[in-house]
């Protein structure tokens, strides 16, 4: 009987390979060196220093949020930014826009006009009996 060979020189290298925790790539894929830059061990050990700057400019800090460390030095995070807050009156967001000028929204416009003109006639005249009514009354 012959000797069986089994090779796993190539199973033993493909765990050896370093993969950069944020961006995937293996570490020969890229021409970037891996870092370790933080206290995390395993798979997310490494990272390239791009990679790892790149996403403190995003989140604005420079602390692991796996092992809650700083960074090593040499990486920054830029100032958190003011936002701007648009400052609107009541009367601003109330405001109702006009309707397109038809003619039978003029109409509608017109006769609402016309209404509340009656409707303050009415009430000066009223008022103006109920007044003149009191004084004939006081005489």
């Amino acid at each position: 009987m012959g000797d069986s060979v089994l090779f796993v020189d190539d199973l033993r290298t493909s765990c050896a390979i370093s993969h950069c925790r944020i961006c995937h790539e293996a570490e020969f894929e890229s021409c970037k060196s891996l870092e370790a830059p933080c206290a995390c061990s395993g798979t997310v050990k490494f990272a390239h220093r791009e990679c790892i700057q790149r996403w403190c400019n995003e989140k604005g800090n420079t602390n692991c949020e796996i092992c809650l460390q700083n960074y090593e030095p040499g990486y920054t995070a830029p100032s958190k930014k003011c936002e701007l807050i648009e400052a609107m009156t009541i009367r601003d967001s109330l405001e109702i826009p006009r309707r397109e000028h038809d003619p039978e929204n003029q109409e509608i416009e017109a006769t609402s006009e016309r209404t509340t003109a009656d409707s303050r006639s009415s009430c000066f005249r009223y008022l103006a009996i109920t007044v003149g009514s009191c004084s004939l009354y006081d005489a």
